[in-house]
């Protein structure tokens, strides 16, 4: 009798137990359910690791990160899902042009709780023309939210909403990039970005970028690179610019890009607007946060009438945040006693 007794005691005080726990135990339902959700963030993370350490295990797409996230590619910044923010204070001359001076502006700001799916965007616009790496004059000043689709080591999607302010308009539209690789030391990326704006003009832009591996330090790009503005269509058409880009790559801290571009439009009839030489000298100072550059050209303008028209632009570049690809290609870098692109 007693020892049932006690049994009947024990299963009660079990009971009662299960049922209310103390304040400072937890049910192991919710010990399961915490356990599988961090099995599934494990799992997930797991996986994006794996795609970005396919995406960069050919020397080709080794060289192709460098290059794009040192030199700042528009392309490559268009696609980095992590918080940052870049301030450019810039100095201009050119023979026919005079000087100028400049203050570039451009953030991302993730949402929160939303993984990095959601990004608040302001300043320079990304699609509002072509990544001239010797004039930014023609930049907009835009805010709006990014929102990313496919994310995988060919495939980049967005859809972009906002507000453009040089010439006012709210906007909209996709950007789709595909990317493979051409063998181990080739590769090629084309991108398509779609706008439509609320004053009834359309924009579409157009990159094709074949990308070659000469050596352990240079690196080639061809670009064909197309836009399209319905607000200057009677005026530019169809605008084209054709680059060719060798990069070297001096150290992980610094490097030069020596530029060829042919630029031309296809109203109010087809003729070239400019041919540009350039070296662009960039360096990392001893503070990570702060970049210059030096970058002496020569131009040849329609405009001056295809005039020897010789220049420079220093930059300084504050940047603050973190870079996704940049970030994972120094992980990988630190494993090796010396880092081969």
């Amino acid at each position: 009798m007693r020892v049932g007794l006690f049994i009947c005691l024990a299963l009660f005080s079990f009971s009662a137990l299960a049922v209310e726990p103390a304040d400072n135990e937890t049910p192991l339902d919710e010990l399961l359910e915490e356990a599988d959700a961090e099995a599934d963030e494990g799992a997930e993370d797991k996986s994006w690791v794996d795609a970005h350490k396919n995406y960069v295990d050919t020397q080709i797409e080794r060289a192709s990160l460098w290059v794009d996230s040192f030199f700042v590619d528009s392309e490559y910044e268009a696609e980095d899902a992590y918080s940052q923010i870049r301030l450019r204070p810039e100095f201009y001359y050119r023979k026919e042009q005079g000087a100028k001076g400049k203050f570039r502006f451009r953030a991302r700001v993730n949402l929160p709780n939303l993984g990095r799916k959601v990004s608040l965007v302001a300043g320079a616009d990304d699609d509002s023309g072509f990544d001239d790496s010797v004039d930014d004059s023609a930049d907009e000043g835009i805010v709006g939210l990014q929102f990313f689709g496919k994310q995988t080591s060919k495939w980049n999607t967005s859809f972009t909403a906002g507000v453009k302010f040089n010439d006012f308009a709210f906007f909209l539209g996709p950007r789709v990039r595909y990317k493979d690789t051409l063998g181990e030391k080739g590769s090629y990326r084309f991108t398509q970005t779609v706008r439509w704006q609320t004053n009834n003009y359309w924009q579409f832009n157009t990159r094709l970028d074949l990308n070659r591996l000469i050596s352990d330090r240079f690196y080639f790009r061809q670009t064909f690179d197309g836009r399209w503005r319905g607000e200057k269509s009677e005026d530019e058409g169809y605008r084209t610019r054709v680059s060719s880009f060798l990069t070297h790559r001096l150290s992980d801290l610094s490097g030069f890009q020596y530029e060829f571009s042919t630029i031309f439009h296809t109203e109010p009839d087809t003729h070239v607007d400019r041919y540009v030489v350039a070296a662009r000298y960039r360096r990392q100072t001893k503070h990570k946060w702060l970049y210059y550059e030096i970058v002496p050209q020569i131009s040849w303008d329609e405009e001056y009438d295809y005039k020897f028209n010789p220049g420079i632009r220093l930059r300084l570049e504050f940047f603050y945040g973190r870079s996704t690809s940049r970030e994972f290609w120094k992980g990988e870098a630190e494993d090796t006693d010396e880092f081969r692109w």
